[in-house]
């Protein structure tokens, strides 16, 4: 017996009722708008979310600098002055109160963190955490009395300190 071999002769042929063809029709259009309106409002949580995401890493990116300093200060010696500032005598200091203006909302007060090292060329080198706005100074004062200054975002600070200690740069 093959697919064709059966008699349907007796079954009579289906007819909807006059609704039905309109729910169906009015179930696929509420539907068709429902998911239109799905992909207008998740649009912007997606928005939201890839913002989010870009702080959460900006945030997570400068108190890695900032715990790198902080180690890097703790290498001072035991035999260094409480103000001596060398080669091997680094200075860190924090202003746990400074007004930042420029802040993710508002201006505010937040801990301004201060790292001074002598470089290998005898540069001082001033480095300047800005907590509420998670931005770095660096300040070099070189020795023949020209200084540079510039501010970086704490990705770049963690890729210059990778560069600084010979390291491979991360891949993104």
């Amino acid at each position: 017996m093959g697919v064709n071999d059966f008699d349907v002769s007796d079954v009579t042929p289906y007819k909807a009722a006059d609704g039905v063809l309109k729910g169906v029709a009015k179930w696929g259009l509420r539907k068709v708008a429902t998911n239109v309106v799905a992909q207008v409002l998740l649009a912007i949580p997606k928005m939201e979310y890839k913002r989010i995401s870009a702080e959460n890493d900006r945030y997570r990116a400068y108190f890695n600098f900032i715990k790198i300093m902080d180690l890097a200060a703790k290498q001072r010696r035991g035999e260094c002055a409480p103000n001596e500032l060398s080669d091997t005598c680094p200075m860190a200091t924090t202003i746990s109160q400074f007004w930042q203006s420029g802040g993710r909302n508002i201006d505010g007060t937040a801990p301004l963190r201060i790292y001074t090292i002598i470089g290998d060329d005898g540069e001082v080198i001033n480095i300047q955490g800005f907590d509420l706005t998670m931005s770095i100074r660096v300040t070099v004062m070189h020795k023949n009395g020209r200084a540079q200054c510039e501010t970086i975002g704490p990705e770049d600070a963690l890729k210059v300190l990778r560069w600084l200690a010979g390291l491979a740069p991360l891949s993104d």
